[in-house]
């Protein structure tokens, strides 16, 4: 194994890890979490309560194979900077205060520094703490044995899909030596359903994804999946790692990692869309007639109750299950290999490989151009290169991928990457009395909409139930202190997670990094962030309403409240503070479509301005933030996309918007 930090950075890592997660007694762990003996064998409970993450077979094993392999060289670069400071006189004196390096503290001073860090006005602690105490809760949780025993996580087997296609890729010579009307670059939500119109009109066409195909024969757990698809490992954050940004990196994007929620587009976005960007579709009869045909195609109790008790709208939740119950442990979030879930693996790109399209496992670099007209593609094959020919290429890599991919094929039009949003989300924990069993069922099937217009035009939050599978929900619950989180950890069942998901009204600008991959830049605007604010009293008031014996909000300096305390006072303070860090699983509007270029990358048929034979059908091409779960919506459009490809194949043209704009 190579080796990817010295003993002593090692060493240090260790003891922050240990800090954050310590050995503790059994007495203590048990005021904190009072039903665990009567959950949990005492062995079991002892032996918990006394382990620390150094001491976690694996954990160390994956600390140098999984950062190096998904963060960048930069970030790399910078994380060993902080430990060597950490570790020497003069650093230690600079970050602490303290010439005794931070490993050689006891714990106490340790765990005081963390807390120290972690609200501090110095930006650059805040992000080591942030950081360093959310990489060893994860590690921790995804390689202890015991601390599953004890959250009493062991989800049942999943069912396999009772038929799945078998899907073949072609190999990069194959791929390039045979004839293509088009090549879509992506297989997500856009890029599966225009996949299926083309190839169902008899066109021949190539699907390239760079992330990988699962064997649908096997099932994958959490720590796998966060591993191996989606984005960077799911360490992929904003400039500023203010934003954790989650996107699938798998065959179908994220439709195989996504929540099965399948809500249509709000009608003031619709209106919006309409008014302010020149695209009459998404008032006309025919986006409706695209969002059920999607809808067609693919056919939580405390939220909904909590709810009604305050009088709060509300609604139930579409699920893209094809009608069928799919109760799978949270699975969705894993690749759905049960199949329940009709996205681009079991249904879209399934039914384009039965209509002839083939499949390509590829890192796109760039789009070639002759004369401002696509000719091709050209992928990454180990050190070389390699280009496949096509006079259409449909871009459907989601807002951060396909916004790089355009800026690597140096396309001149500004409006490229320029308006992501991200819909910043914060977690709002809970934990009761009685077992919630928070990882059985279907994960969101519920949604609360109270919020939803407090900046006029349709701006404002919506609360749904989260993922509660361990590591993303622990390694995102506030830490407030080591025996404190370890507690937490062993209430898993006991707990309840909220999301509160805001459509932002500012967005932020993709561009490329020195790699020439996406990197992004986008920060919460104060306006998205008091919205967001107030969403989180509202998720609040609805685990109050329902019983919660505690209430964790991810707001620095922000305790939780318990059962007694002051709810006035407490809400005050979560109103005025801003979250501590957000989360994103929905990217969107990064090539914005618009009537007039000046607004957008794309005109209102999905073409890109300023050259010919390139249509975006993503997600990307959004005008704004949709509001809701994007999935729907992006299919739709996707759908409106292909048709307009397919006519002008048909018609034996390739036509697409062109501005002065050149290569």
């Amino acid at each position: 194994m190579k080796y990817a930090f010295t003993k002593d950075e090692e060493r240090t890592l260790m003891a922050v890890f240990d800090t954050a997660i310590p050995a503790m007694s059994v007495e203590e762990l048990l005021k904190i979490a009072p039903g665990l003996s009567g959950e949990v064998d005492a062995d079991s409970v002892a032996a918990f309560a006394a382990e620390v993450p150094s001491q976690v077979p694996g954990l160390r094993e994956e600390l140098h194979t999984l950062l190096p392999a998904f963060l960048t060289p930069e970030k790399m670069a910078e994380l060993k900077m902080v430990l060597g400071l950490m570790r020497g006189y003069f650093g230690s004196l600079a970050l602490t205060g303290s010439l005794t390096p931070f490993e050689s503290q006891p714990i106490a001073v340790r765990e005081k520094q963390l807390l120290a860090w972690k609200i501090s006005v110095i930006p650059t602690f805040r992000k080591i703490y942030d950081s360093l105490v959310k990489l060893g809760v994860a590690l921790y949780v995804r390689n202890s044995v015991l601390v599953r025993k004890v959250m009493r996580y062991d989800p049942p087997p999943v069912p396999k899909a009772k038929e799945y296609y078998d899907y073949s890729f072609l190999s990069v010579s194959e791929a390039a030596a045979k004839k293509w009307d088009a090549i879509i670059v992506g297989s997500g939500s856009g890029g599966g359903v225009a996949a299926k119109a083309m190839a169902e009109a008899g066109m021949r066409i190539l699907i390239i994804e760079k992330g990988p195909n699962i064997d649908l024969s096997k099932s994958y757990d959490e720590p796998y999946a966060l591993a191996h698809m989606y984005e960077r490992g799911i360490l992929m954050a904003t400039e500023d790692d203010s934003v954790a940004l989650v996107a699938g990196a798998v065959l179908g994007g994220g439709s195989t990692v996504n929540w099965a929620a399948s809500l249509q587009t709000p009608a003031a976005v619709r209106e919006g869309w309409t008014k302010e960007f020149g695209l009459p579709y998404f008032t006309s009869p025919q986006f409706q007639a695209d969002l059920d045909y999607v809808c067609d195609v693919m056919r939580n109790k405390i939220l909904l109750e909590g709810a009604r008790r305050l009088g709060y709208t509300r609604a139930n939740v579409p699920q893209n299950n094809g009608g069928e119950s799919h109760g799978c442990g949270h699975n969705c979030a894993n690749g759905c290999v049960s199949g329940g879930k009709k996205g681009g693996v079991h249904k879209w790109l399934a039914d384009a490989a039965r209509a002839g399209a083939s499949f390509l496992h590829a890192d796109v670099r760039r789009i070639d151009f002759v004369n401002r007209v696509a000719s091709g593609v050209t992928i990454r094959e180990g050190e070389s290169e390699v280009s496949i020919t096509a006079p259409r290429i449909v871009v459907a890599g989601g807002s951060l991928n396909s916004p790089a991919l355009l800026l690597r094929s140096r396309v001149r039009n500004p409006r490229i990457g320029a308006s992501i949003f991200v819909h910043p989300t914060n977690y709002v924990y809970a934990t009761f009395k009685e077992d919630m069993h928070p990882t059985e069922g279907v994960i969101l099937t519920s949604v609360v909409s109270e919020f939803a217009n407090l900046t006029p035009g349709g701006y404002g939050p919506r609360i749904e139930t989260g993922l509660m599978q361990p590591v993303l929900s622990m390694c995102l619950l506030p830490w407030s202190g080591g025996e404190v989180h370890k507690g937490r950890l062993a209430r898993h069942s006991h707990m309840v997670g909220l999301i509160v998901i805001t459509r932002d009204k500012d967005c932020g600008r993709v561009k490329l990094d020195k790699h020439g991959d996406a990197a992004v830049h986008y920060s919460v605007s104060a306006t998205d962030s008091n919205n967001i604010q107030t969403g989180t009293v509202g998720a609040a008031e609805i685990l109050k309403a329902m019983g919660a014996e505690e209430i964790i909000v991810a707001a620095r300096g922000v305790p939780s409240w318990k059962t007694g305390d002051d709810w006035d006072e407490w809400t005050t303070q979560v109103r005025t503070t801003r979250p501590a860090a957000y989360g994103s699983a929905h990217q969107m509007a990064a090539n914005r479509m618009s009537s007039r270029p000046a607004d957008g990358a794309c005109d209102p048929n999905g073409a890109l301005y300023g050259v010919s034979g390139v249509w975006v059908a993503d997600a990307s091409v959004l005008p704004t933030s949709s509001g809701v779960n994007p999935m729907i919506t992006t299919m739709a459009v996707a759908q409106m996309v292909a048709r307009g490809v397919v006519e002008g194949w048909q018609a034996g043209n390739v036509t697409s918007a062109s501005t002065t704009a050149k290569l």
